[in-house]
């Protein structure tokens, strides 16, 4: 009982310790932010775009990425943890046998379905000229009062 008291014991200076380097930073940086160092001067020019050390040119402006870029990142993050998935799983491979490789193989089935249907659906299409195909087609009814 008395080690089982100490491991739970060790979780919760564990758990204190996370707490309080955070909060002791941040209410060191505040305190901080507080004592006058060096003089404050502001100056527009500290606003400017850098590039580099070269003057700008042109007119500085903040560049957003487009959305298509979007889809991509969320592709690269949910086959990265596929792969993830199936770490442990090819690590243990002999030892695990038919029971996981069919788990394995639902697993990526589902996965590649996904992907296959998303494709097939024009969501890894670039140009965006054409609208994506609906699920279903709308009642009669509902395309006249869309219409009108």
């Amino acid at each position: 009982m008395d080690d089982y008291l100490r491991q739970y014991g060790l979780l919760l200076i564990l758990g204190a310790v996370a707490v309080a380097v955070p909060v002791s930073v941040l209410g060191l940086s505040f305190a901080a932010s507080k004592v006058r160092v060096r003089p404050s001067r502001p100056n527009p020019i500290k606003y400017d775009a850098y590039e580099c050390g070269m003057e700008t040119i042109g007119e500085p402006r903040w560049e957003r990425f487009n959305v298509r870029y979007y889809r991509y990142a969320l592709l690269f993050v949910l086959f990265d943890v596929e792969v993830v998935f199936l770490f442990p799983w090819a690590t243990r491979l002999n030892a695990l046998g038919w029971a996981a490789l069919g788990a394995v193989a639902v697993f990526v089935f589902v996965m590649m379905a996904g992907w296959v249907y998303e494709w097939a659906r024009g969501g890894m299409d670039w140009d965006e000229s054409g609208a994506r195909p609906p699920l279903r087609e709308a009642p009669a009814e509902e395309r006249e009062a869309v219409a009108a």
